[in-house]
Formats: C-alpha cells, sequence, structure tokens
C-alpha cells in the first residue's frame, strides 16, 4: 500500500513538472485566489476593529433645560442606575461645563473674552451615560423618552452617532460583500483554469492510460495522480501567495497604523500566522483537487 501511494504521489509530481508552463501559470491563477482571500481576511479585521472602536466610543448624552433644577437632574440619574445596563453616568452641572468649557479654549483670547461678557451661565447641565453594550443604547433613549422628566430634557444626541455608526457599518458590509464576490469569481476562474489542465494532462496521457488498464491498474492508481497534481497547485499557490502577502502587510501596516493608531495589521497577521497558512493551504489544496476531480469524472473514463 505505501509502495503504490509513494508510485502515485511521483506520477502526480511527474505530472505537474512535465507541464512545466501551463503548471505556472495555473499556480500563479490560484495564488491570486489566495491573496484575495488573504485581503479579504484583513478587510475584515480593519472594518471590525474600525466598528468596535467607534461603538466603544459612542454615549449617550444627555442634556437638561437651565430650569432643571440638580435635585430633578440627580432624580433622573438615579432612575437610570436602576435599569441595569449602564456601566457608568456622570453628572456635569452648568458650573463644570462652563469651567471645561473655558480650559478648552483658554488658549483662545476671543472666546475667553466673550465668556467674561455674559451675565449668566449659556451652558446647560448634562448626563453622560456609557452602557454595558452598545445594542442597549436604544433602549435607554427610550426609556429617556417615556420619563417622567422628559418635559426637563433638550436635547439627546445618541442619534447623530448611531447614524454614523450605521454608515460605517454599512460601508463596511459593501466592502465585505464586493471582495466575497471578487473572491468566488477569481476562485471560479482558478478551477477553471486547473479543470483545464489536467484535461490537457489527461488528453496527453491516453496512451500511457490505456496501458495502465490493460496491466490491470485500478481505479485508484489511474486518478490518483491527477489528484495529486491538483494538490500541488494549490500547496505551491499557497506558498506563493503567503510569500507575496507578509512583505505587502509588514509595507501596509505603518500606513495603516498613521490611520487607526493603535492598531497594527501586521502584529494581527503575525500573530495567527499559523491559523492563516493552515486555511490557505487547505483551501488552495481544496481548489486544485476539486478542479482535479471535476476534470477526472468529465473526461478521465475508466
Amino acid at each position: 500500500m505505501k509502495e503504490k501511494l509513494t508510485r502515485v504521489l511521483k506520477a502526480g509530481w511527474t505530472n505537474f513538472r512535465r507541464n512545466s508552463y501551463v503548471s505556472f501559470g495555473t499556480t500563479g491563477v490560484m495564488a491570486l485566489v489566495l491573496l484575495l482571500f488573504l485581503g479579504l481576511i484583513a478587510l475584515n479585521f480593519l472594518s471590525a476593529t474600525i466598528v468596535s472602536t467607534l461603538q466603544n466610543k459612542v454615549d449617550v448624552s444627555v442634556y437638561f433645560k437651565t430650569q432643571a433644577s440638580e435635585d430633578e437632574i440627580v432624580a433622573v440619574k438615579s432612575d437610570l442606575e436602576g435599569l441595569g445596563t449602564i456601566r457608568y453616568i456622570e453628572y456635569i452641572s452648568r458650573q463644570k461645563a462652563l469651567e471645561d468649557f473655558k480650559n478648552l479654549h483658554a488658549g483662545d483670547p476671543l472666546i475667553q473674552e466673550s465668556l467674561a461678557q455674559l451675565d449668566d451661565n449659556p451652558l446647560q447641565a448634562s448626563l453622560n451615560i456609557k452602557a454595558n453594550d452598545s445594542s442597549q443604547y436604544a433602549s435607554i433613549v427610550s426609556f429617556l423618552e417615556a420619563n417622567k422628566f422628559r418635559t426637563l430634557i433638550d436635547k439627546i444626541n445618541f442619534y447623530e452617532n448611531e447614524q454614523v455608526i450605521g454608515r460605517v457599518e454599512g460601508i463596511s458590509t459593501g466592502l465585505q460583500n464586493w471582495g466575497f464576490v471578487s473572491t468566488m469569481v477569481l476562485s471560479f476562474i482558478a478551477v477553471l483554469v486547473t479543470f483545464n489542465t489536467i484535461r490537457l494532462t489527461i488528453y496527453n496521457q491516453k496512451n500511457e492510460i490505456e496501458i495502465m488498464r490493460l496491466v490491470g491498474g485500478s481505479n485508484w492508481y489511474i486518478k490518483g495522480p491527477y489528484l495529486v497534481e491538483g494538490a500541488i497547485y494549490g500547496m505551491f499557490a499557497a506558498v506563493i501567495a503567503l510569500a507575496v502577502a507578509y512583505p505587502m502587510v509588514h509595507f501596509a501596516s505603518p500606513k495603516v497604523s498613521v490611520l487607526m493608531p493603535g492598531v497594527s495589521l501586521m502584529g494581527y497577521f503575525v500573530t495567527n500566522a499559523w491559523q492563516f497558512g493552515l486555511i490557505i493551504l487547505v483551501v488552495g489544496v481544496l481548489l486544485g483537487v476539486t478542479s482535479s476531480f471535476v476534470a477526472i469524472r468529465r473526461f478521465l473514463r475508466i
């Protein structure tokens, strides 16, 4: 059994070497598919990071009318704390809001002069709310809008943030969908190219196949080398794709870090190197073997 398997593997390698130019083209097309697949993984990581970062920064700021008393605002804060979905609530009084505004614009003499001429504090008291999970903000806002103190609330700024996140998620989903479609199209082309390569090999070896039939060669012994040939295309394509992808990621990672501080694309690919290598190898071999299997069923009559 071991001897037969060795012969099948050698025959598959011989087929691969014999059609060197065609094999190179087939492997190249398959490598492009795997590169696009790796690009889709990178895109998914970056888009998920962007959305997650935005969601972590999202909060609800509730601004109260100037006539609302501190006791009434504290009562609203107490009601919110009873929901069980709040991570923290910060009460910002009108006086603190004014002090924060002055500190923020300490270097702007025009604003400082304008504030000094005001007879009354124009800023509103507010509650800054952070939920345990971004999906809970809608229910918190609904609670506020139905609260008995709703008439004291001037503005809730959640909806603007929600729209921004929705747009980012929409763009992210669109890019992922287009990437998936592109990968599927290229995968089909790779399967088609490999299919035709195996068909050409079968056609060129008609006499050898006939001799193997006459001497009683088993179906596995005849079909096996073509499956091995397809697997070899996939393995070489995986090696090429990884060899090209990691240098590209290395050069792209600093640019990504400029746009997204704290995010290391290279770190992500290095951390998951074994997983990505295994995934790309498996996908490549599956593409090659599937193409070979279809070609064998279509053109190899035993």
